[in-house]
């Protein structure tokens, strides 16, 4: 499902490729990019039965649009990012489904020697994002993990976030490593009153 990242445009970025659109509606349920409330959100989760701790946003509008036009960042879009303990993104395979890394995030263990990627910091996602709904705080809960995993989701595309929360099961099922995981949701914000030239849209 690497399209998916195609379908995603804001209007300062490269048109995105067509394609795809239909498929996702009919089989996902996903719906057009909407402006939406951590109320609304929070209501979406608990429908699904996807978790409802540990949710966060862009902080603002700027750091929303800054994000999602980083090419880098771009690559991890409704996928997900793992980080070590010192705030390095591991390298992964993005040419692969979105929603692979079950069986890597299960098997993470802090003795282990995994490939490094620069370029996106830990640190540089903690200080654009602010936390949503019950139990949620600034550092996920936990202090000095061994991993951080980033799953970044959005309402829009519907039951296909299912794809993304299951990676909750191999964090729980990892005894070897502490882990935190932070769910990153990527739709718009009602209270960011975006203009339409900077709205994301499938195109």
């Amino acid at each position: 499902m690497i399209w998916i990242i195609n379908l995603l445009a804001l209007s300062c970025m490269l048109p995105a490729l067509s394609g795809c659109t239909l498929y996702m509606k009919t089989r996902y349920g996903a719906a057009r990019p909407a402006e939406e409330t951590p109320a609304a959100l929070l209501a979406f989760l608990q429908k699904n039965h996807f978790p409802v701790s540990n949710q966060y946003m862009f902080s603002d509008s700027g750091t929303f649009c800054r994000e999602l036009t980083d090419p880098e960042f771009r690559k991890y879009l409704l996928s997900h990012l793992t980080f070590d303990r010192y705030g390095t993104l591991l390298q992964r395979d993005t040419t692969k489904c979105q929603w692979s890394g079950f069986d890597q995030i299960r098997a993470l263990h802090p003795d282990s020697a995994y490939a490094k990627k620069p370029g996106i910091r830990l640190d540089r996602i903690l200080r654009e994002i602010t936390p949503f709904g019950p139990g949620a705080t600034d550092h996920a809960g936990m202090g000095d993990p061994d991993f951080t995993v980033v799953v970044t989701w959005a309402k829009f595309i519907g039951r296909y976030n299912a794809r993304l929360f299951v990676l909750d099961s191999a964090v729980r099922i990892n005894h070897s490593a502490k882990i935190r995981t932070i769910w990153l949701n990527v739709d718009m914000q009602e209270a960011w009153k975006l203009p339409e030239s900077r709205k994301m849209k499938i195109r």
